[in-house]
């Protein structure tokens, strides 16, 4: 287990289980491989047989909890790490995932209070300052919440690498024509969210060069400010101080009335606009593009199914184009009855390609995906559909975004129910259908 072979670990606690079947840690060793391997049910199995013999085993408990929440049944997890708590009150671990599992519930002012007793438990404990983050910003409570998401360095399974910590960290003052390294982290919606601040950064007097993924270097040459892409490895110019690009909101003292939310700040380059102007017909239909999946981590229900989507077929004189890669990309040969839905995504080679095709298109529908948020920084018109439990940056409740102008936000009701969402959202394509495509337009707002 101790060097990443679950599998191989697996087939020696089964045998000695065979063993000894009664032995509650060889149960309890074997959920555990078999949670590493993603066979959550079987891991429930085996540490709900552990609890059967051994009832007040805190750490039993608190794993039990772990695989019910990669199942999504929060609420018998959220039961789980009570008890777990009530076993190891001087560990800050159980009341911190039971922090997860209320905000999965939207019960957030009691995760709130979780994960500040767990910090009076462990004031460094680094996952609660993280789940504090978490809740403070789905809040709308920017100012503490952006001193807590800095913990995130600290958590020992975060999931991006603590970069350039040779080189001083930005603290936003003059940089008088230095260069600074603006690096990317977490996946590329929040890279292409949070690159906005660029040319504020080089609004302070500085030469701003950005470190990224290789997908969005071409996407982030068209950034206005910004000197110098180059992608995670390459050799970089020499530099006098960086900062990670979701660092940047403390650094500027954001709060929710002074988001920059001024777009588009993202420009499409000629030659990928000349490329999707040849490629997309030019009709009197509704072009919309479409998103349904998203990567299961880390959040598996932030997707859905394309057939799902078959009530946005309802509305007249309207043609889809498929902006979904990967992971459930293979739906689009067999969409809904009635759906005209063109798939041109062999023809994408990089986000600065979606970039342009998504320019040719009149709005976009997606799940929270990274494609929402590279529509909303060009501008363009989105209906972005939220899971019951949403991400931290879409706040609570509200049906619009202070980061993007454009975007309009539909909610499901209950978790993992997405048919009410839907249907608001098919209403909303014909309402911007029969106002001849401005329904969803405004004028941007300068906060900076």
């Amino acid at each position: 287990m101790q060097t990443g072979n679950a599998a191989g670990a697996l087939v020696c606690f089964e045998a000695a289980r065979d063993i000894d079947p009664s032995n509650v840690t060889l149960l309890l060793h074997a959920g555990a491989a078999l949670h590493d391997l993603k066979r959550y049910d079987e891991a429930v199995t085996s540490y709900r047989k552990a609890i059967e013999i051994a009832p007040g085993v805190g750490e039993i408990h608190n794993n039990l909890g772990n695989s019910l929440m990669a199942l999504g049944r929060f609420a018998e997890a959220a039961d789980s790490f009570t008890r777990a708590s009530a076993f190891l009150t001087s560990s800050p671990v159980p009341l911190t995932a039971r922090a997860t599992a209320l905000q999965a519930l939207g019960e957030v002012a009691e995760a709130e209070t979780d994960c500040r007793k767990a910090l009076l438990i462990d004031p460094f404990f680094a996952a609660a300052h993280w789940n504090l983050a978490l809740n403070l910003l789905l809040l709308g409570r920017y100012a503490e919440g952006w001193q807590e998401y800095e913990w995130r360095w600290r958590k020992p399974d975060f999931t991006s690498p603590c970069r350039h910590t040779d080189v001083p960290l930005w603290d936003g003052s003059p940089l008088h024509g230095s260069t600074i390294l603006l690096h990317a982290e977490q996946g590329f919606g929040d890279a292409i969210q949070f690159v906005r601040y660029a040319p504020l950064v080089a609004q302070r007097g500085g030469s701003v060069v950005i470190e990224c993924h290789p997908q969005l270097v071409q996407l982030m040459q068209a950034v206005r400010g910004v000197q110098g892409v180059f992608p995670f490895g390459a050799p970089l110019p020499p530099f006098s101080c960086q900062a990670p690009l979701l660092s940047l909101p403390a650094i500027f003292g954001t709060i929710l009335q002074s988001v920059p939310s001024r777009c588009p700040y993202i420009a499409i380059r000629d030659e990928y606009r000349k490329k999707w102007a040849a490629l997309i017909s030019t009709s009197a239909s509704l072009r919309v593009g479409l998103v349904w999946s998203g990567k299961s981590y880390p959040d598996p229900l932030r997707s859905c199914r394309l057939a799902e989507l078959a009530p946005l077929a309802l509305p007249h004189n309207v043609t889809f184009y498929s902006l979904q890669l990967g992971a459930g990309s293979e739906q689009a040969i067999s969409p809904p009855s009635g759906m005209a839905l063109i798939d041109l995504t062999d023809q994408i080679h990089d986000f600065a390609d979606t970039a342009a095709l998504i320019e040719q298109l009149d709005l976009v529908i997606s799940i929270d995906t990274a494609v929402a948020h590279l529509a909303g920084a060009l501008g363009k018109p989105v209906l972005l559909m939220l899971p019951f439990a949403p991400d931290w940056r879409w706040l609570l409740e509200r049906s619009d975004s202070p980061w993007y102008p454009t975007m309009q936000i539909f909610r499901q009701k209950q978790p993992g129910d997405w048919s009410a969402a839907i249907i608001n959202v098919q209403a909303a394509v014909e309402t911007f259908s029969f106002r001849n495509k401005k329904s969803f337009e405004m004028a941007p707002k300068d906060s900076f």
